[in-house]
């Protein structure tokens, strides 16, 4: 007859019975590496062997060169090429967020996006995770485009595909689309604007004059695009309804952006 098992030790006195908190998602992510993204990780992390400090928004991130330029061809010219500068050992960049720098360098070192905006709290809400990854998800385009990644920038368009495209966001999306060739996230947000229940929201929106200065052949393409989908459904009331208030918005949009173009013409004359 088996020995009956032995009973369950008694917690020790003032011990909690309660369960540790969960880790935090970056706390996860970086249990889930193993092999090189770890090592390469817990190098950036303790900064040892460093040899290039970059200063982005008063913060100091140390990097190693031969890592940067293993992965980008901007940082193998900027520190091995024949223009390389005479002291690289400290770079200030002045064009990006240092949270997306921080996010960049993860990219860089583990090949993966960080599971959250390094400066979103634990505790924040669900709109404002989703808004602070939408942001970041964007300054990371950029990155992604200056420095020639060309993975992170397809990860970083196809994100803001899923999450980043709505009424308030949809024309700022579009103009760093068209900046930066993403043609994938400029079609989404095209179709975005040109259905019915969004057109006329947008076209009321404050960044309609930004877009025409920035992006005045963009502009063509979304007039376009919404007469297309009211061919497309002539007998739609609702996209009479559209109709009606999208032409009252470009109007408006027209002729700020011809007064604005005569402004800019008589200035240079």
């Amino acid at each position: 007859m088996p020995p009956p098992p032995p009973p369950p030790s008694a917690s020790p006195a003032g011990a909690s019975s309660r369960a540790p908190p969960p880790p935090t998602p970056a706390v996860r992510a970086l249990r889930s590496m193993s092999g090189l993204p770890a090592d390469l990780v817990r190098l950036l992390e303790t900064k040892q062997g460093a040899d290039v400090n970059f200063e982005v928004g008063g913060r100091v991130f140390a990097a190693h060169k031969l890592v940067l330029a293993a992965r980008s061809p901007v940082f193998i010219a900027d520190f091995f090429g024949p223009a390389k500068e005479k002291a690289t050992s400290y770079i200030r960049i002045c064009d990006m967020h240092p949270d997306a720098f921080q996010a960049l360098l993860h990219y860089i070192y583990t090949d993966m996006l960080p599971a959250a905006s390094p400066s979103t709290p634990a505790n924040a809400r669900e709109d404002e995770s989703a808004a602070a990854a939408a942001v970041l998800a964007q300054d990371l385009l950029v990155a992604a485009d200056k420095y020639n990644l060309k993975d992170l920038k397809t990860l970083t368009e196809n994100k803001l595909c899923r999450h980043g495209i709505g009424v308030s966001t949809v024309l700022p999306m579009l103009a760093l689309a068209e900046h930066h060739q993403c043609w994938k996230l400029k079609k989404k947000c095209l179709d975005f604007i040109a259905s019915g229940r969004n057109t006329r929201a947008v076209m009321a929106t404050d960044d309609v004059e930004h877009l025409a200065r920035s992006c005045p052949s963009v502009v063509r393409e979304v007039l376009a695009k919404v007469l297309d989908a009211r061919e497309a459904t002539p007998c739609n009331p609702l996209m009479v309804s559209v109709d009606a208030s999208f032409y009252f918005y470009a109007l408006i949009f027209i002729l700020s952006f011809g007064l604005w173009a005569l402004l800019c013409v008589t200035r240079f004359k």
